[in-house]
């Protein structure tokens, strides 16, 4: 519950995702067996997401923690094979099915899926045409084997299509090199997904967020994090200066369940984090990205994602700035150097 108690939605998404997956959990292994077959067979798109549902919730790293965006990101990649598989027998797919769809979306063959939309799938976006990037194509295999996780769970097939499947290198132009130690919004995705406890989601968000840098994310104390008005305190150098940095209501959501599961433990340690050296929350966040099969980038690299992100959403070198808390726009300039996206763009229409 929130500070005004009342149910906040993480909460109450959680509880509605609990409810449908002890529905599944309370049938006898035969009957839940019948249910998967019957739904690869009708390829019973609402059922099979029931299943995945329930097989990330009971088996997944993150179990009930799964983000919503994971959920989506799932959700969307289940929806996509099912169109582009029309004609595959989902609980015995045809030889190099996996491969063929990863090529085919490395290639932008999805002429039927951007006919063939789920309701409300263009609310507030625009469907993407042409090939997908690596990072997306990488979140659709990945939704493809929790597909198949989810099925041989419940003893409907042991196929397994996606298990040698290779996605290949992202391409990397010379100019781009700036950004190889960023993580991507994927593999974000991926390691808040294995994070096994509410200290490695802080992390994480802390940096990927708040854009906090390692050792100020050591000196925040609870006295700096103001929830209510939704700003951290950070000292920066030696703590002869100070800045505000504004909370993503992720990044709000996390420190409030961490600080609330300390209160119930009993725990009144004045900083934020309970490790207490750089080596430590390095080691830590090596260990998420061991266990989200992830390369290791480092700590800071957290905080180049928030930059990256910022500015490929907003275009604004001055906000990315602020928020990073740079000294000057030209220490800011190098995400819009690593950042080609929009200049390909805006060339392409040239005539």
């Amino acid at each position: 519950m929130s500070d005004t108690g009342t149910v906040t939605s993480l909460e109450l998404s959680s509880a509605t995702r609990l409810q449908r997956v002890a529905r599944l959990q309370r049938l006898s292994e035969e009957a839940l067996k019948r249910h998967a077959v019957r739904a690869a067979h009708e390829r019973d798109e609402e059922a099979l997401w029931e299943l995945m549902e329930a097989h990330l919730t009971l088996r997944g790293l993150a179990g009930v923690a799964t983000s919503q965006h994971t959920l989506r990101a799932y959700r969307r990649g289940l929806h996509e094979l099912l169109v582009m598989w029309q004609g595959e027998n989902l609980l015995r797919p045809s030889r190099d099915a996996g491969p063929l769809y990863v090529q085919r979306l490395r290639a932008g063959d999805r002429a039927e899926v951007l006919e063939s939309e789920p309701q409300g799938a263009r609310r507030g976006r625009r469907v993407k045409k042409g090939p997908l990037s690596h990072a997306t194509v990488s979140l659709r295999v990945a939704a493809g084997r929790a597909l198949y996780d989810a099925l041989a769970w419940a003893g409907a097939t042991d196929a397994d299509p996606f298990r040698d499947v290779r996605i290949g290198r992202a391409v990397t132009r010379p100019e781009d090199n700036e950004s190889t130690r960023v993580y991507t919004e994927f593999e974000l995705i991926e390691l808040m997904a294995a994070a096994r406890d509410q200290q490695e989601r802080v992390i994480l968000l802390l940096g990927s967020h708040g854009g906090l840098r390692v050792s100020e994310m050591l000196r925040l104390t609870w006295a700096d994090v103001d929830l209510r008005g939704g700003e951290l305190r950070v000292v920066e150098g030696k703590g002869s200066k100070t800045a505000r940095v504004t909370l993503s209501p992720k990044l709000a959501e996390a420190l409030l369940t961490y600080r609330r599961a300390m209160e119930l433990s009993g725990d009144q340690r004045e900083h934020v984090l309970e490790l207490r050296s750089q080596f430590g929350v390095f080691n830590r966040l090596r260990k998420v990205c061991e266990r989200a099969e992830v390369d290791f980038k480092g700590v800071h690299a957290l905080r180049h994602a928030a930059g990256t992100r910022l500015y490929r959403q907003t275009g604004d070198l001055g906000q990315v700035q602020d928020h990073l808390r740079h000294s000057t726009l030209d220490m800011a300039r190098h995400y819009a150097k690593a950042d080609r996206r929009r200049l390909r763009a805006s060339l392409e229409s040239w005539e």
